[in-house]
């Protein structure tokens, strides 16, 4: 059995993220188990996370991951512009939650620099 515990390897790739999905889990929660939004703020962590994770492809959840962790290019091709639209807007979330204090630190760095050289290059004499 698979220690839930243990930090995620860099290969393995998450398809939803609890904040970000929070009105699709307490949709998915209530279409599955029938516990309505209202209640699940009664729920433990514990209760509310082996639900999660339990949640079956027909849920709202489990349909929006469908969509996002689709590899098959002949399935892509005949996506709808929904579809689409939900894979790139999951693909920036991804690509910024990836990024490391230190990048944005340095692309703030770059930016400084760059509006420098720019303010020097136009500066009025």
């Amino acid at each position: 059995m698979p220690d839930f515990r243990a930090a995620k390897k860099a290969s393995e790739v998450g398809w939803y993220d609890p904040e970000f999905d929070r009105v699709l889990i307490e949709q998915s929660i209530a279409k599955q188990y029938g516990v309505l939004p209202s209640q699940q703020e009664d729920l433990s962590y514990s209760d509310w996370y082996k639900m999660v994770g339990g949640l079956m492809p027909d849920t709202p959840l489990g349909q929006v991951v469908a969509i996002r962790s689709e590899q098959d290019r002949d399935r892509l091709k005949h996506f709808s512009p929904a579809q689409r639209r939900e894979r790139a807007e999951w693909a920036a979330f991804a690509a910024h939650k990836k990024r490391t204090p230190q990048e944005t630190e340095n692309q703030k760095q770059q930016l400084a620099s760059l509006q420098a050289a720019f303010a020097s290059m136009f500066k009025r004499k």
